[in-house]
C-alpha cells in the first residue's frame, strides 16, 4: 500500500512540474505561508529604458524543519532556497528584477514552495517618464510597386507619446542605421509642453534599394531614452515598354481587315506579384479603355528582369488611335509611351 502512495505522489509531482531530483527534496519540506513585506526601491519615477532593478523582500514561515524554494513567480528565474532547522519564520529576499515599463502602482507575486506551494504579492510603484514610439507607416503604401525615381516621394510616418513635459530628440534611419534614400538622417526634435502624442514624419524617395526580401525604416530615439521601432518594406520598381505595333493584314482596295500585332514588355527589379493591361484610345481625343488585368509574377529566377506580352487586335474601322501598355500599381498605374496607328479606309 505504501508503494502506491509513492507512487501517486510522484505522478502528480510530475504533473506539477516538478522534477524526482526535486520530488525527493518536496517530502522532506515543511508545510509554508508568505507574507509581502516590501519592495526597494518601493516607488520610482525617472526615465526606465535601461531597466529600474526591484528586489523583494517576504517573510516566509515553516511549521517544520526542512527547505524551502522561493523565485518570481512568471519568468524562467532560478530557485533561491532557505533551510529551517526548526518550525518558525525567516525573511528572504529575491534576486533583482528589472523593469522596464509601467505607470502607477503595480505589484509582483513570489512563488513559494515547500510541501505546498503558495506566493507573497509584493505592491510598488513606478512611473516611466521615458517617451514611447508608435510602429512607423509609410503612405500611400509600406510595400510599394510602381515606378520609381527621385521624383516618386512618399512619407514615413509615426507617433512620439510623452507622459512628460519634454524635448525627444530623434533621427530617421533603416534598419541597419544607415541613411535612407531622400531621408535626411541628422537629429530632430519634437518638443512636449505638456504629455500627450505628437506625429512626426519624414519623405521617403521610391528608388531602387538592394536585397529582394526588403529594406527597414527605423524612427531611433536619442535623447532623453534610446529606443527604436522599425517598419518592414519593399520597394518594387516596374516598368511598363510599348516596343511595336506590327500590321500583319489590311487593304483597303480588298477591304481585308486591318490586323495589329502589339509587343511589349513588364520589367521589375524584384521578387513582386502584380497585374498588366492594354489600353486602347479609339481616336486621339477619346478616354482610355483598359483591357482587363492580367496578372503576372516575377520570381528568384526572373527578377531582375523582364517579361515580353502581346497581343493582336482586329481595328473595325478606318481612323487614327492609340495603345499602350498599363502595369496596376500601388498607388495608381504605371503607363508606357503610346504608339499610334493609322487605318485610312472605312471597312
Amino acid at each position: 500500500m505504501r508503494v502506491w502512495r509513492v507512487l501517486i505522489s510522484a505522478v502528480v509531482l510530475l504533473l506539477a512540474g516538478v522534477v524526482p531530483a526535486q520530488a525527493d527534496a518536496l517530502a522532506d519540506s515543511p508545510t509554508v505561508s508568505a507574507t509581502p513585506i516590501g519592495m526597494e526601491p518601493p516607488s520610482y519615477n525617472g526615465l526606465c529604458w535601461a531597466g529600474v532593478p526591484f528586489t523583494a523582500t517576504i517573510a516566509i514561515t515553516a511549521d517544520g524543519p526542512g527547505t524551502v524554494s522561493f523565485r518570481w513567480a512568471w519568468g524562467t528565474w532560478d530557485w533561491s532556497q532557505v533551510v529551517f532547522t526548526e518550525a518558525g519564520t525567516k525573511t528572504v529576499s529575491t534576486s533583482p528584477i528589472k523593469m522596464y515599463r509601467g505607470t502607477g502602482p503595480q505589484s509582483l507575486t513570489i512563488r513559494v514552495s515547500g510541501a505546498n506551494t503558495t506566493t507573497a504579492v509584493v505592491p510598488y510603484e513606478i512611473g516611466c517618464t521615458d517617451p514611447v514610439l508608435g510602429a512607423p507607416q509609410i503612405q500611400p503604401a509600406n510595400d510599394y510597386i510602381g515606378r520609381c525615381g527621385s521624383d516618386v516621394v512618399h512619407t514615413v510616418s509615426a507617433q512620439i507619446s510623452s507622459p512628460i513635459a519634454q524635448t525627444v530628440r530623434y533621427r530617421w534611419l533603416d534598419a541597419w542605421e544607415q541613411p535612407l534614400p531622400g531621408v535626411d538622417a541628422g537629429e530632430r526634435e519634437v518638443v512636449f509642453t505638456e504629455p500627450g502624442t505628437k506625429t512626426v514624419s519624414t519623405p521617403l524617395q521610391r528608388v531602387p534599394l538592394p536585397g529582394n526580401s526588403g529594406n527597414g525604416v527605423e524612427l531611433q530615439i536619442d535623447s532623453p531614452n534610446n529606443d527604436q521601432s522599425a517598419l518592414y518594406f519593399r520597394t518594387v520598381c516596374v516598368k511598363a515598354e510599348f516596343t511595336s505595333m506590327t500590321r500583319t493584314a489590311g487593304n483597303c482596295k480588298t477591304g481585308a481587315a486591318f490586323k495589329f500585332k502589339l509587343d511589349g514588355y513588364i520589367e521589375s527589379n524584384k521578387i513582386g506579384e502584380m497585374a498588366y493591361a492594354w489600353a486602347h484610345q479609339e481616336s486621339l481625343d477619346a478616354d482610355w479603355v483598359r483591357d482587363p488585368w492580367t496578372p503576372m509574377s516575377f520570381i528568384s529566377t526572373n527578377s531582375p528582369g523582364r517579361q515580353n506580352v502581346t497581343r493582336t487586335w482586329t481595328a473595325p474601322g478606318d481612323g487614327l488611335g492609340a495603345w499602350r501598355l498599363e502595369i496596376l500599381g500601388s498607388d495608381g498605374t504605371v503607363v508606357s509611351q503610346p504608339l499610334t496607328y493609322y487605318v485610312p479606309c472605312g471597312l
